[in-house]
């Protein structure tokens, strides 16, 4: 099968580390198992940082390896002992492949689990025609679907639903939330936000492509910074999701949300350093979200399947791999890049 394969770990031109390749398909090899034949895999800032040999678990990803951990496509094979999906059926891959026996597991924290699989980061990805998911691992999709319409649900739609769930509990119709960041994951979180609480969204983004995607999709403001939301606001946010985590956006958010508010982390691109009598004396609640579980993701496509939340994507020949990292990397994507083999 056509696939793209990271050869060489770099921080400068891309095309020169990743090449479409021929590999061998994956085969069934245990009565649980489906072949999916993908029809749209997600290109996320993680890649990035595998291309940049950055450590997950004991080290860099081993090379060459096929990245991308959130996938869509269509059943192409089920193993012996397969019976919820049939050959045809359009599939949503939830990015974690785990027994259900963990601990964790049990308490329904799938994303838990220490020694999980996660195609595109220790199996072979997305980025291909095909790819090998445990059964219980798919999430089915409407009948009538486009399977890479769904894709960034995986992951970037997982990760902002969970943030949101979150933050929703603590917010009344008379509170501001910011959205940090209006890119692949923050344009998500702006519409279940929405969805989630009576808050007032506020979406903050450097680009104004991406304020001008915020406010079609429902943000009750936009702003190209901190300090513009600040003055155009009666009263500091009382929660603030940061899909960025820059050192800037990060300590920007520290100093302007309301004592007793909640920071929510996603992205991870910088460093926090608060000191403890700051957030004792401000009552302040930081916390981190990492994807989400079976359940929230469920949720979640349900929503995108009745019309209430749009999944925006740029897409891409699988052949054009390079240009979509590299669009990403500079911030040219509008939505979510998602590859088609």
């Amino acid at each position: 099968m056509k696939a793209a394969l990271l050869n060489a770990y770099t921080t400068a031109a891309i095309a020169d580390a990743v090449r479409i390749e021929e590999v061998d398909s994956p085969a069934i090899e245990a009565a649980d198992e489906l072949i999916v034949r993908v029809a749209g895999a997600g290109v996320c800032r993680t890649d990035l940082h595998i291309l940049e040999g950055q450590e997950f678990g004991e080290g860099p990803v081993p090379l060459p390896h096929v990245l991308g951990h959130e996938n869509a496509g269509v059943v192409e094979a089920v193993g012996a002992g397969g019976q919820h999906f049939a050959v045809g059926d359009p599939v949503l891959c939830y990015p974690f492949h785990t027994t259900g026996l963990d601990h964790a597991e049990r308490q329904g924290c799938e994303h838990y689990v220490a020694d999980r699989s996660t195609p595109g980061i220790n199996v072979p990805g997305g980025y291909a025609e095909f790819l090998k998911i445990p059964e219980r691992s798919a999430v089915a999709l409407p009948g009538d679907s486009e399977p890479s319409d769904y894709a960034p649900l995986a992951d970037a739609g997982l990760a902002a639903f969970r943030a949101c769930r979150k933050v929703a509990e603590d917010l009344r119709s008379n509170d501001t939330a910011y959205i940090v960041g209006a890119g692949g994951l923050g344009h998500l979180g702006l519409q279940i936000l929405k969805i989630l609480s009576p808050a007032t969204v506020v979406a903050i983004d450097v680009r104004e492509e991406a304020r001008d995607l915020a406010s079609r999709l429902g943000a009750d403001a936009v702003h190209a910074s901190f300090s513009e939301a600040t003055q155009a606001s009666v009263a500091p946010p009382k929660a603030i999701i940061d899909f960025v985590g820059s050192k800037e956006t990060l300590s920007s958010a520290v100093a302007r949300i309301q004592t007793g508010g909640r920071l929510e982390l996603v992205g991870v691109e910088g460093r926090l350093d608060v000191p403890a009598r700051s957030l004792v004396e401000r009552e302040l609640t930081v916390s981190g979200s990492l994807v989400g579980t079976f359940a929230e993701l469920l949720e979640l496509t349900e929503l995108v399947a009745a019309g209430r939340l749009e999944v925006v994507t740029t897409k891409y020949p699988l052949d054009h791999v390079a240009s979509a990292l590299t669009d990403l990397r500079e911030g040219r994507v509008l939505g979510r890049a998602v590859l088609v083999p």
